[in-house]
């Protein structure tokens, strides 16, 4: 649960924008959170994207891979047991990944936040 209040933190304090958080664990063998959110722009995907880094490492954890870097319309950060999506409007748009997993629990970021869940 550190994990994931570390990257959904870094994503909220660079003003992501409709941060959502799945619940995976009763669905995925290799995930047990998904973070999606939105950057206006490539520059604040990027940004979003090198916080995420940057604070998982500081908190001791890994990045085990980045995706889409060099496009910055969709990134996707692995980080073992938590995946961060980061994309651009029109591709949150098109894509629509929480409608994939529309059954699946979501955990509030606000209360992840403030009270830790």
């Amino acid at each position: 649960m550190k994990l994931l209040k570390t990257i959904t933190k870094a994503c909220d304090d660079l003003k992501a924008g409709e941060i959502q958080i799945l619940d995976m664990r009763d669905v995925s063998p290799l995930v047990d959170y998904m973070v999606i959110c939105t950057g206006r722009s490539d520059r604040q995907v990027n940004a979003i994207v090198d916080k995420v880094k940057e604070e998982v490492v500081k908190n001791n954890s890994n990045v085990r891979h980045i995706e889409g870097l060099a496009a910055g319309l969709w990134v996707l950060i692995d980080c073992y047991d938590v995946l961060c999506h980061v994309f651009q409007s029109d591709e949150r748009i098109k894509y629509s990944i929480e409608k994939i997993w529309g059954e699946v629990p979501r955990i509030s970021c606000s209360e992840l936040l403030n009270n830790g869940v």
